[in-house]
């Protein structure tokens, strides 16, 4: 199965601010789609300010906020708050007009032209397909790179090593059964072997964060791992 993000534990590690820089960065840019994860940060932080200054009881003043009293004091305040009207979420960054990069990417990518699709260094890896490396960006064991992708791209079948994490920009893509437009993300692990594809008539940008290795596993497969 492919899980969407955000869920509990990974809100509450970005909420802590414990999430690696690439990871931190697909979140932040997801959040700005998301207003009910908007919403939960905001709790979560709250409450990880109350762990800390000792203001949740049972728990002692000099003891650190941990994971799991974090996600069961949310688990507790969100069943008291079922039968109340829920607080508006936190807003998020203003919109670029033209521009599908969300404002924590754009951050990332810097001031000018450059954080702009039209703008990247993108470097043409197959027809219709390009990439851009965030050079110098997330942690050491990280890639973070945005992908686009013209229908009818070819994207061989792949598995991983570690885990891709990939949240679309803009466009639609379909991967294992789903198909993922604006906002959504995909998770691919080194259980899932998969071939990603362009749906619709737009082109389809991503940001994507990589763990460990991508191999190539179809009839192609000897000869793309060795050009890689």
């Amino acid at each position: 199965m492919m899980p969407s993000l955000p869920d509990d534990a990974l809100l509450a590690e970005y909420a802590a601010g414990s999430l690696p820089a690439g990871l931190s960065l697909l979140v932040a840019s997801q959040l700005t789609f998301n207003p009910a994860g908007r919403r939960q940060v905001a709790e979560l932080e709250r409450l990880g300010g109350a762990l800390l200054a000792g203001d949740v009881p049972g728990l002692k003043a000099e003891a650190p906020p941990s994971l799991d009293a974090m996600l069961a004091r949310l688990d507790r305040e969100g069943r008291k708050a079922q039968a109340a009207e829920a607080p508006a979420p936190a807003p998020a960054p203003a919109p670029d007009p033209g521009n599908p990069f969300p404002a924590p990417l754009r951050a990332a990518l810097g001031a000018g032209p450059g954080s702009t699709p039209e703008g990247v260094a993108w470097k043409r890896l197959l027809p219709g397909l390009s990439e851009h490396i965030l050079e110098g960006f997330g942690d050491a064991h990280e890639e973070v790179s945005l992908l686009r992708a013209r229908p009818g791209a070819p994207i061989f079948a792949h598995t991983h090593t570690g885990v891709e994490t990939t949240l679309v920009l803009c466009g639609l893509m379909e991967d294992r059964g789903r198909t993922l437009g604006r906002g959504d993300v995909a998770v691919a692990t080194d259980d899932d072997d998969h071939r990603p594809r362009i749906v619709g008539d737009e082109t389809c940008i991503c940001l994507v964060v990589m763990t460990g290795e991508m191999r190539f596993t179809g009839r192609l497969s000897r000869v793309l791992n060795y050009l890689s």
